[in-house]
Formats: structure tokens, sequence, C-alpha cells
């Protein structure tokens, strides 16, 4: 009787383990589509398609889904008065998906090289891509805020995991 027990913890607890997923590659195309039309629109200065496609757990750091869209609106707008120039963009392959309650992550590298004030940079970081378990539809995190705030990952996502390794996120004077 005990070992029936034993048995009956042992499955509940691997039944909840937290178990990392892989996108098959029609999710992956999916994926690098979607962050790259967002980084195309926002390089031209747009807005709009970032502010669609971006996850709701942001809105609680930003005051508010109104705030968040204002935020995002001026700091394009600033950004295309600055003067920089987007020189290229890569959108690379998404790592393994890992479990947040009822929502699965997976982290997208991105590289980014810019030309301000003429002085070229380049941003080495990375995008979270969100999704309900067993869904479809992805919404997006950008994680250059995580550069000075690591700890804003656990604020925007409590559910996910510790100790996960996440992609380079830093910008570099070129």
């Amino acid at each position: 009787m005990k070992q029936f027990w034993l048995g009956v913890a042992c499955s509940i607890l691997l039944s909840t383990h937290a178990v990392a997923g892989v996108l098959n590659a029609q999710e992956v195309a999916r994926v690098k589509s979607d962050i790259a039309t967002m980084l195309e629109a926002f390089e031209k200065g747009d807005a709009a398609p970032l502010i669609a496609r971006t996850h709701e757990s942001i809105y609680g750091v930003m005051g508010g889904k109104e705030q968040f869209e204002k935020t995002s609106k001026k700091a394009v707008d600033q950004m295309m008065q600055s003067g920089i120039k987007f020189l290229d963009s890569e959108v690379g392959t998404p790592t393994k998906t890992y479990p947040a309650g009822e929502e699965e992550v997976c982290f997208v590298p991105r590289i980014s090289v810019f030309e301000i004030l003429g002085k070229k940079a380049k941003s080495t970081g990375f995008m979270i891509a969100i999704r309900r378990i067993g869904g479809d539809s992805w919404k997006y995190l950008d994680a250059a805020g995580l550069r000075k705030n690591p700890e804003y990952l656990k604020l925007l996502l409590p559910k996910l995991e510790s100790g996960i390794e996440l992609p380079p996120n830093k910008v570099e004077i070129l």
C-alpha cells in the first residue's frame, strides 16, 4: 500500500513539473515573422504593430494599457526625431518553450545595428514570445528593459521558473 501512495505522489509531482517544449518549423517561422514585422514597423516609426502584439503583462508595469500605448508612441516619435538609422536587423531562432502557469514562453534572440549621431552601435537582445499553452496566437515583450532591471522578468511572468539561461542582452559601440 505504501508503494501505491508513493507512486501516486510521484505521478502528481511529475505531471505538474515544468517541462520545456520545442516549437515545430511552422511555429518557429511564425514567431520569427511576427517579430520581424513588428521590428520593421518600429524602425520606420510605426508603433501600432508593436502595441497590438505586446503581451498584456506589461500594462501593470507601465500604469495600464493606455499609458503603455501613449509611452510607446512617444518613444517611437522621439527615436525618429533623434535621427537614429537602423542599418541591419536579424531575428534568431526561438529557444525551447518554458511553462509559465497557463502560458508558455520562449526567448527569441535579435540583433540590430543602428547609427545615431554618426556612431554605429549593435544591440544584441531578445524578444519574449508568450502564448497560452495549446494556443497558436503569440504575444511579445521586448527584453531591452531587462538590461538594467533583470528582476522585471519575474514581475512580468511570475509563474516562469527561475534559473533559465537567457540570450545575451547588451549594446555595444562599433
